[in-house]
């Protein structure tokens, strides 16, 4: 396995520099290497038993196998906890995924998500040698799970360049500099998301399919002292993006019957709220999390929406 960082790694410790130098601080630990893979990790996926087969009832597990598809939003957990499968994917043990397998009766549970994924990364290698995220996917897998879209329209490079544009009083440089091709990538959102829906159906027609919307880093009002640091046309534009993105995602849920889940509360959690309630963060420094990521709390959040919806 290569020792330097994937393409999606270096984009996220970019990310967290820039944020460092917007806040003339450093979150700890965020530039260390990947925490070691924990022991029993399959070399591209996350395939485990759960502990709670073994109160199952006679008749078996009530999951036979559950497939986890996605992102980061999906597979990054706190910064400190192991992760499995290639380096660059920062799969983490304690991703919305992995507490939502523990907490089900669940016979095999298969983690293949993977920072920085892209709908085509479903169908095609993301990392040499790993298999596409589908690879995973079996007739009888009858629970998947699936966070995906904001990359295709380049969640990275919209967070990259919020935190290190100059603040501008009035405009919006981001939004100048971006919105052509992000509104662009957003009309073509829907149908590449029902390719997805379309080949997880294929694959596994008898799944139930659970799509996870991204939950919101900016509040729908108001700011904070990060914010504070931006550019307020670029704050609108990025709530903007984000309800849109959901919009395609949910509505591709929709379309092809699948069940879109959010925690309730993620709009009240967002990463201007006081450390111990966020569900995103924009740093990770008070939270322990990667930049511009779910929390700790937020992957459990989702993964008790998950199940509350199951």
């Amino acid at each position: 396995m290569s020792t330097s960082p994937s393409p999606y790694r270096a984009a996220l410790l970019a990310v967290g520099a820039a944020v460092a130098l917007a806040l003339s601080s450093c979150a700890p630990g965020d530039d260390d290497e990947a925490p070691p893979a924990a022991a029993g990790a399959a070399a591209t996926g996350t395939t485990t038993g759960t502990t709670s087969t073994d109160t199952a009832s006679e008749a078996g597990p009530a999951i036979r196998r559950y497939v986890a598809l996605g992102d980061s939003f999906a597979a990054l957990g706190p910064t400190g906890a192991p992760t499995s499968g290639p380096a660059g994917c920062l799969r983490s043990s304690l991703n919305y995924p992995s507490v939502l397998a523990g907490q089900l009766d669940v016979a095999e549970f298969v983690d293949v998500t993977c920072g920085g994924a892209r709908t085509v990364d479903m169908t095609a290698p993301q990392i040499a040698q790993t298999p596409p995220q589908f690879g995973a996917l079996t007739a009888d897998t009858d629970l998947v799970t699936l966070s995906i879209g904001g990359n295709d329209i380049g969640f990275g490079a919209i967070a990259g360049c919020v935190v290190q544009t100059p603040r501008a009083t009035d405009g919006a440089p981001c939004r100048e500099r971006l919105s052509a091709g992000v509104s662009s990538s957003l009309e073509g959102l829907g149908a590449r998301l029902d390719a997805v829906h379309a080949g997880i159906r294929e694959r596994s027609p008898a799944a139930r399919v659970v799509v996870t919307a991204y939950m919101p880093l900016v509040p729908p009002d108001g700011g904070c002292d990060f914010l504070d640091r931006v550019s307020p046309g670029d704050v609108a534009w990025t709530r903007d993006v984000t309800d849109r993105v959901n919009s395609a995602v949910t509505d591709a849920a929709v379309r092809a019957g699948a069940e879109i889940v959010v925690p309730d509360d993620a709009g009240e959690r967002h990463a201007c709220a006081p450390a111990d309630e966020r569900y995103t963060d924009f740093t990770g420094a008070e939270t322990g999390s990667h930049p511009m990521h779910p929390t700790a709390a937020g992957q459990r959040a989702m993964a008790a929406a998950v199940a509350d919806r199951l």
